[in-house]
Parts: structure tokens; C-alpha cells; sequence
């Protein structure tokens, strides 16, 4: 498979992710952050396969959507921290470029993190050894 048919082909899963960001994203955040404020914590989204901005179909990717989200709630801007990882540096470079054209991204107070890195055993050592604010992780 080509990585330019990755999308193409994944459109049923990444439809699946997306509804679910559509649907418990949103629900999560309302649940998690009064506890998160009490606690004067933060609370995260990690992405550890972003991909693309925008997918071959013409759908916003998840880490858009969920930064669209994030912008649209005064909580939401004050309190999410967020990383979105992808190994492939096209998407990553794509994904950060259109972040930094969303309406409003800086009015979030932790600017979102993009990184390029293979997925594998060192992030679930280095997971490990992490305290977690309350995390969405996909």
C-alpha cells in the first residue's frame, strides 16, 4: 500500500475515530473538566497517528476537529494541553500548517504539539514513567 492511498483506503477507521471524537470528545470534557478544575489541573488529547489535515475524501482530520472544539470553549482554551504524533513528517508538516490557519489557535493557552516519531516500545516506556492529567488518547 502506498502511503498516498493510506487515507484513501483507512476510510472506515478514520471515519470510526472521527465519529468517535464527534460523539465522546465533546461528552468527556464536560464530564472531566470540573473534577480537572478543582484539582486546578489541566486535561490532554494525544493523537499518536494524526495523519493527514484534511483526508483524500475531503474530511477535516480529528486533530482539527478537535482543536476546532477546544477554540469554540472558554474552559476548553485554558485547560487543554494536546499532541498529535504521526512517523510520516508529509502529514506531520501538512497537520502543523493547518493548525496554524485554524481561527482563533491562539487563543488557546498551550499551543498544540505535533511531533514526528514511530510509534512503539519506547512510548510505552516513556508513558510509563508520565503522570497523567486526564487524557483523551487515541
Amino acid at each position: 500500500m502506498s502511503k498516498d492511498s493510506f487515507f484513501d483506503e483507512h476510510k472506515e477507521q478514520s471515519l470510526v475515530k472521527a465519529r468517535i471524537v464527534d460523539k465522546y470528545f465533546w461528552a468527556w470534557v464536560k464530564v472531566i473538566i470540573p473534577t480537572a478544575k478543582k484539582a486546578d489541573s489541566k486535561i490532554a488529547y494525544i493523537d499518536l497517528s494524526s495523519g493527514l489535515c484534511i483526508y483524500n475524501y475531503g474530511a477535516k482530520s480529528i486533530p482539527i476537529k478537535a482543536l476546532e472544539i477546544a477554540i469554540a470553549d472558554l474552559d476548553m482554551r485554558n485547560m487543554l494541553k494536546t499532541l498529535f504524533n504521526d512517523a510520516n513528517p508529509e502529514y506531520t508538516n501538512s497537520l502543523q500548517e493547518a493548525i496554524n490557519k485554524i481561527p482563533g489557535i491562539d487563543n488557546l493557552k498551550y499551543k498544540p504539539e505535533v511531533i514526528k516519531h514511530e510509534v512503539g516500545e519506547n512510548y510505552v516506556k516513556a508513558f510509563n514513567q508520565v503522570n497523567f492529567v486526564p487524557t483523551l488518547f487515541l
